[in-house]
């Protein structure tokens, strides 16, 4: 049982250079510095690859998740896929409920200037348990806005960054 969000912008930003800037993980945690608590990938140069382990500390709707997971797909700087697991902790870490997440990363040139697309998904177990966790994150929590809002906030942030 998903929740997804599926965010997207306009900018006159070239895909490469959005591609470059987005991918270094300084520049993503800063684009949401209120949910963004450090990014590295598993790699020399610590940047996304196929292939590539990454861990990254964030909350998303309020409550801390630790995400690591692996770029499974690539085709720089048009498409990046990823898939994980978010340990998410409540009360301090005394309950950590692990869920699947993952998401497509999307630099499409068009003749207006470049769509910069992120969809992202949080898989709830399909469960009387996972039904439950799942009403609570989007009722309580307002999780749905949340993860969009999130997922917003970081192509806007990076739009501005490269339009200056």
């Amino acid at each position: 049982m998903f929740v997804t969000a599926n965010t997207e912008i306009m900018t006159t930003a070239d895909p490469v250079k959005l591609w470059e800037y987005a991918s270094d993980p300084v520049n993503w945690t800063a684009s949401n510095p209120l949910e963004h608590y450090g990014l590295t990938y598993f790699c020399a140069d610590n940047r996304p690859a196929e292939g590539v382990e990454f861990h990254q500390r964030e909350k998303v709707a309020g409550v801390y998740a630790d995400l690591r997971g692996r770029i499974v797909y690539m085709n720089k700087p048009n498409i990046t896929v990823w898939a994980g697991t978010a340990t998410y902790k409540l009360l301090g870490g005394l309950f950590r409920i692990r869920l699947p997440e993952g998401g497509v990363l999307k630099m499409e040139h068009t003749a207006n200037g470049t769509r910069a697309s992120h969809n992202v998904y949080i898989d709830f177990p399909n469960s009387l348990w996972g039904r439950l966790l799942r009403w609570c994150f989007v009722t309580i929590l307002d999780g749905q806005k949340a993860v969009y809002d999130h997922t917003y906030r970081e192509l806007v942030f990076f739009k501005e960054k490269l339009e200056r």
